[in-house]
């Protein structure tokens, strides 16, 4: 659990949704995804640029094709209810959680906590970009695992990071995941 929490990517720390795929095909997907989010800040396949600055606040409703995603309230913790117990974020450490409300307006359910339909970063005031904690299904107050979020509905979910405790954290990227097409992420000011 613990391993699953700081990130290790064993097979046993695979959504459950991905649990059928093989080592190669797991061993793919992160790739890919992982490539998404680097060229999030490249030129899109069109040419264009990838936006620098953020383009909504805290508050805002904000879509990235399919989903919309609006962050209500941000806040820092030293620790988080995690599967029921209290977890630390421990030395040096804190926890930044983004409460928020995701509505689902694609063709397809998506499952907000176990699966990988939003691809999301913070970022902070020296460019480096935090992932959240696995498994934010055991964060108190989100969706189970494998709750599909079906289309037309709505959820409130929390993003939660953990983070240097001097980390001046700035903003906020997401973006639908698909693979088959180049997403240009949506950056939300968190200042």
């Amino acid at each position: 659990m613990i391993d699953q929490i700081n990130g290790a990517d064993t097979p046993d720390s695979r959504p459950d949704a991905c649990a059928d795929l093989t080592d190669a095909e797991w061993s793919q997907a992160v790739d890919e995804a992982g490539d998404k989010v680097l060229a999030a800040g490249e030129a899109t396949s069109d040419g264009a640029e990838a936006p620098t600055e953020a383009q909504f606040e805290v508050g805002e409703e904000v879509r990235n094709r399919g989903t919309v995603v609006t962050i209500k309230k941000i806040r820092e913790a030293s620790s988080i209810t995690f599967d029921g117990a209290d977890k630390q974020a421990g030395a040096d450490a804190k926890y930044v959680i983004l409460e928020t409300v995701v509505r689902n307006e694609t063709k397809a359910g998506m499952d907000l906590t176990c699966s990988l339909p939003i691809v999301n970063a913070l970022i902070d005031d020296q460019d480096r970009r935090f992932d959240s904690v696995e498994d934010l299904s055991g964060v108190q107050g989100n969706p189970e695992c494998n709750a599909q979020l079906q289309p037309g509905f709505k959820d409130e979910m929390k993003f939660v990071y953990r983070v240097p405790e001097d980390a001046n954290i700035v903003l906020w990227e997401f973006e639908e995941y698909d693979l088959e097409v180049e997403v240009v992420p949506s950056l939300v000011d968190l200042t």
